[in-house]
């Protein structure tokens, strides 16, 4: 019997062993991976995209630059502070830096940050989205035990990250899905963004209805990892995903 957590579950570590964050930064310049820097403005995150340029060791310090078309953004994010919140997707990593000296609005020199924050034990951010709607899912599903049948599914979903999705199912819908069960073809909507996905069930477990979690019947909880997703989609939901988490972000902030 699984215990619904209605909360997002992003239990973060902070790393603070300088070669570390230096390797995870590098790793992120010669990858030349997504960084984003943010700000919260009220209760709504706005995002600027940037990259790496290059790190510099001894200064203990690194260079960021805006990416195509977003200097005018990261230039009003960067602005009034004296220091940065930037948020590298491919590592799940949040880190706050100290402004050292801009190159408005070119070039941003960042101080080296003391520690880091990073994911535990999953490679991207979950989202909660149950009883919002914002996250539905379409697809059909096949079975030919006891007897062939087959089914349309149309469901909201539970949970969301970049790896995965989760959604509940009735008794009566349980004959159709069993742990290591594909579903071949998934149509996924988050937003405005709608994509195809191949997905593969890792885990059902029951849930049963508490004070907590609104449920007025046991249901099953699916949860099920990407098989086949294109990078433009992935990268959708990570942005999708973080621009709405708000409560793990102080990790950062101490």
């Amino acid at each position: 019997m699984e215990k619904l957590a209605l909360a997002n579950d992003n239990k973060l570590k902070k790393v603070k062993d300088e070669a570390t964050i230096l390797n995870l930064l590098s790793g992120a310049k010669h990858g030349n991976s997504e960084v984003f820097i943010w700000k919260l403005i009220g209760s709504e995150k706005h995002l600027g995209q940037v990259r790496i340029e290059s790190i510099r060791k001894t200064r203990k310090d690194f260079c960021i630059i805006p990416a195509e078309g977003q200097d005018r953004l990261v230039q009003d994010l960067m602005g009034s502070h004296n220091h940065v919140d930037l948020y590298i997707p491919e590592s799940a990593l949040l880190l706050r830096c100290a402004i050292k000296q801009t190159d408005a609005p070119y070039r941003y020199y960042l101080q080296l940050p003391n520690f880091v924050a990073q994911v535990e034990r999953r490679q991207s951010f979950r989202l909660n989205v149950h009883g919002s709607s914002e996250v539905k899912l379409s697809f059909g599903k096949s079975v030919t035990i006891p007897k062939p049948m087959s089914q349309h599914f149309l469901k909201e979903c539970f949970d969301i990250s970049a790896g995965g999705f989760s959604f509940f199912i009735s008794k009566m819908e349980t004959k159709f899905f069993q742990i290591d069960d594909a579903i071949p073809l998934v149509e996924l909507k988050a937003g405005n963004w709608t994509t195809k996905i191949s997905a593969q069930i890792a885990t059902i477990r029951e849930v049963e209805p508490d004070e907590y979690n609104g449920l007025s019947y046991k249901v099953w909880r699916v949860s099920c990892r990407f098989s086949q997703i294109d990078q433009v989609s992935k990268k959708y939901f990570e942005k999708f995903i973080f621009e709405r988490i708000k409560d793990e972000l102080h990790a950062i902030n101490d």
